[in-house]
């Protein structure tokens, strides 16, 4: 049998080819007879043959598996399969070992000086950080996001603490086809209508925190606040329900002891240790969700209409009558409040950064919410959000400047070819977010590092180009219109009511994407022509 074969037409027209097996399993390959024979059965059985369900079948049955372990670097003039022989392997990175470390205090830095002029380098393995292929264009970027599960797999999963601290079973660390199977299941809580539900909580909180801002007379620290109120956001959106303020801070508390845990390393679970730490606080917030859920269940089986995203999730059920189990629903809350509080925390306190520089900025946004006002009244529904065009640009342009996730990794299924290099099974692809965004082609020419939304609202864009802050392909952010609600309903309410200053001179470390040395001290006033914000 042939051991090469061009890849789907999707791959063909991303440059990709691949090989049909990595070239150490076709001994145990199964025959074209067996995969045709597998591909009638799934027919018969109504089961799609798509790209992502055949080639975890057909690689799995028969002893052959995907690879998921081991990072390859090697050259292609060394593989054994002839399809990756007569291919190049990229160039080595152009950074020295000793500025590895760089990759994640200073990631942009580090990914332009190892990247240089090249679309693709090689990235050995250096003082811990695993060997990988750094992307230098969005082209190779989407292409390598949006074959998941057929040439590339999730590559989060080679992080042992990251993963044992998140849960093996929720939608970030599952392979295809689970994943899609889950994603199914749990989109519908994120739809538009859900959105419109939650929103009236939105702006419930959002208004108490801008209202405690003001009547504090000085200054409160922007980045602390923010990730408390996102935190509170996102805990009663997730539950559906209101807590006291001393259960929300005890709640807090052990969610910054399991945060703490995602950034330690060795990943020793001792109890002294900040990932032994970690693991005990996730118990704690396991069994606060273990009730939740206990309890959200029994009201839906009363008839009584429960709201947030928790009863949408117990209510999931596929055709055949399928829920989520309790690990599933507990692995996915922890999720949800992992990518809905520090990414819409960070994103915010840059945001307030940025219009405090930019006096003309924050003018146009309250611009936008006057008129706004004079055509819907004080309303603010999802309807209302969608008609905030340069808020949305104030957002975009911020998470262009600064996104809050450095890169995203995946692993070659199979050996490739990617943008004319050879890329064999296993090996480790980096997306460098951070350098995408500040390369975008439609940006040359231009400063690229000026705020400037006026960019996002031109017709290019309004396209998507090199800015893939939410991902790309099956695993584009579940939230994400939750979060550019959340983030737009505070927009919309400082615009509308109030006035702040805050202490922008200070430097701006790395962490859970870049924050203000000094907490980026506020204060806020409330105006005197503030407008109220309703719901309907």
């Amino acid at each position: 049998m042939s051991t090469c074969r061009p890849q789907q037409s999707i791959l063909r027209s991303s440059g990709i080819s691949s090989c049909t097996l990595p070239r150490q399993c076709l001994a145990r390959a199964p025959t074209i007879a067996t995969l045709r024979t597998r591909r009638a059965g799934r027919a018969a059985r109504g089961t799609p043959d798509n790209a992502t369900t055949s080639a975890a079948e057909d690689l799995t049955d028969g002893g052959v598996s995907l690879p998921t372990t081991t990072t390859s670097s090697s050259s292609s003039a060394g593989s054994s399969c002839p399809f990756l022989a007569g291919l190049p392997s990229p160039p080595a990175a152009g950074s020295p070992w000793y500025t590895r470390l760089q990759q994640l205090s200073h990631p942009e830095q580090w990914q332009r000086a190892a990247l240089g002029s090249h679309s693709m380098v090689s990235v050995p393995s250096q003082l811990g950080l695993p060997a990988a292929y750094l992307l230098g264009t969005a082209e190779l970027a989407k292409a390598v996001l949006a074959g998941e599960g057929d040439i590339t797999l999730q590559g989060v999963q080679r992080n042992y603490g990251f993963a044992t601290l998140v849960g093996q079973h929720s939608l970030l660390m599952v392979q295809e086809p689970r994943h899609k199977y889950l994603r199914n299941l749990i989109m519908p809580a994120f739809s538009p209508e859900a959105i419109e539900r939650l929103t009236p909580r939105m702006v419930a909180v959002v208004s108490r925190y801008l209202d405690a801002w003001a009547a504090a007379g000085t200054p409160v620290l922007a980045a602390q606040e923010l990730k408390a109120l996102t935190f509170d956001f996102i805990y009663a959106v997730i539950l559906g329900r209101d807590y006291e303020q001393q259960q929300l801070q005890h709640m807090r508390q052990l969610y910054g002891t399991w945060a703490a845990g995602l950034q330690d390393w060795p990943f020793l679970q001792l109890p002294f240790t900040r990932f032994g730490k970690a693991m005990a606080a996730r118990e704690q917030l396991m069994e606060l969700f273990k009730a939740a859920i206990a309890e959200t269940r029994a009201l839906l089986q009363q008839g009584q209409e429960v709201p947030g995203i928790l009863a949408s999730l117990v209510s999931a059920v596929d055709e055949e009558g399928n829920r989520l189990s309790e690990v599933e629903l507990c692995d996915n809350l922890m999720l949800l409040i992992l990518a809905g509080h520090d990414t819409s925390s960070v994103t915010l306190t840059n945001i307030l950064a940025n219009l405090h520089n930019h006096p003309a900025a924050m003018q146009q946004l309250r611009q936008e919410q006057q008129a706004l006002l004079a055509r819907h009244g004080s309303q603010l529904s999802t309807g209302v959000l969608r008609e905030m065009p340069y808020a949305e640009a104030v957002i975009r342009e911020t998470l262009r400047l600064r996104n809050v996730v450095p890169g995203l990794h995946r692993v070659a299924a199979r050996d490739i070819e990617l943008g004319g290099y050879a890329v064999p099974a296993g090996t480790m692809l980096y997306s460098p977010l951070h350098l995408l965004n500040k390369s975008d082609p439609r940006w040359a020419g231009d400063d690229v590092e000026a705020f400037r939304p006026e960019r996002m609202m031109t017709a290019e864009g309004q396209k998507g180009g090199w800015q893939l802050s939410f991902g790309h392909g099956p695993r584009f952010c579940a939230g994400y219109l939750v979060a550019m609600a959340e983030m737009k309903v505070l927009l919309a309410l400082l615009a509308r009511g109030y006035d702040f200053e805050c202490d922008t001179d200070t430097q701006w470390v790395q962490q859970v994407g870049q924050v203000p040395a000094n907490h980026l001290p506020m204060t806020v006033t409330r105006r005197r022509d503030a407008a109220a914000a309703t719901c309907v």
